[in-house]
């Protein structure tokens, strides 16, 4: 598997700072790899926020802005004031998020959108810091 990562330069942060999300929801997402019971990186689930997630599972769980983007890339808005040292270092490590096997994001959190446009796929996808919130656009 190949992975790529991108350099930020002055220019790409001047044009995503102007992106502007079409559609915007608050949501609780679980990190991790879905087939190795969330341990691991990536995005195991998303969900609406404070909807309750089953009482046995011990993932990560960290509230996260999901939009849509003009270009219609998903974008999460990870809060700073939720992510603690050790979910820093295994997940956003570099100011990269890796991803080793694709999510779909259920229908219910992007009514109308189709399964592709809901897929977050494996990566290795840049970071970048917006203030309150750690961002990454799939």
């Amino acid at each position: 598997m190949t992975y790529f990562a991108m350099r930020t330069t002055p220019e790409l942060k001047r044009q995503r700072s102007t992106l502007k999300s079409l559609y915007r929801m608050r949501t609780d997402v679980i990190l991790g790899s879905p087939s190795a019971n969330c341990s691991g990186v990536g995005i195991c689930r998303v969900m609406a926020y404070g909807e309750e997630r089953p009482s046995e599972w011990t993932c990560p769980l960290v509230s996260a802005w999901m939009s849509v983007t003009e270009d219609s890339k998903l974008r999460f808005e990870f809060e700073k004031s939720n992510l603690n040292k050790s979910v820093l270092k295994a997940h956003f490590r570099w100011m990269l998020f890796q991803v080793v096997e694709p999510y779909v994001v259920p229908y219910s959190l992007l009514p109308g959108k189709r399964i592709a446009e809901r897929t977050i796929r494996p990566g290795v996808y840049q970071v970048w810091d917006a203030g309150q919130h750690l961002v990454v656009e799939f």
